[in-house]
């Protein structure tokens, strides 16, 4: 998109594609922010069902692993990959079957990267102090560290709530996106 004298000038396959898809992508956003705010007033339950999903998830991705292994090249590259895949496979059915202690897990791993983002951020914006969006950036890191640290300290009964808060807060700004980009599909079907 270019931004120039208030007007916005976007592709044709674009505009066309907009005109066609806004009433479908405000929908879907504002289901997105509906479940997203479920989300945020019943964190503990999505907190398991993220565990459940990403367990799912590593189910699926261990038997690609397996089947991948078998095209390695010698016995141990072909036994290593067999153990990728069948970790893997272990630690999904684990997410699945214990989902609680997943969300531990999960919850533990959040912490730290958010802490690990959070502090990388805050020393990318102060090496580039001056620059365009180094404060941007730098209130980022701010962010991920309050994040990472509040998720650290209350842990493990932080795991009832980090993940579930976070997928729905996450969810209401993708809504939000959607809506806004369902606004300018809909200002373009009308042709202003």
């Amino acid at each position: 998109m270019e931004f120039s004298g208030g007007t916005t000038q976007l592709d044709p396959e674009v505009r066309e594609g907009l005109a066609r898809t806004w009433k479908s992508l405000r929908a879907i956003g504002i289901a997105a922010i509906v479940i997203g705010c479920i989300a945020i007033l019943l964190p503990e339950l999505f907190s398991l069902g993220a565990a459940v999903f990403v367990g799912i998830v590593l189910v699926i991705v261990s038997a690609f692993l397996a089947a991948a292994a078998f095209a390695a090249h010698g016995v141990g590259s072909l036994l290593a990959r067999l153990a990728w895949a069948l970790l893997t496979f272990v630690v999904g059915l684990w997410l699945i079957l214990e989902p609680h202690n997943g969300t531990l897990t999960l919850t533990l791993v959040l912490g730290i990267y958010f802490l690990l983002m959070g502090l990388t951020r805050v020393t990318v914006a102060f090496l580039g102090r001056g620059r365009p969006n180094a404060a941007w950036i730098g209130l980022s890191g701010v962010c991920g560290l309050i994040i990472g640290i509040l998720v650290l300290a209350k842990f493990p009964s932080s795991a009832d709530w980090a993940i579930g808060l976070l997928i729905g807060i996450d969810l209401i700004f993708a809504g939000w996106s959607l809506i806004s980009v369902a606004q300018v599909g809909k200002e373009v079907s009308r042709g202003t």
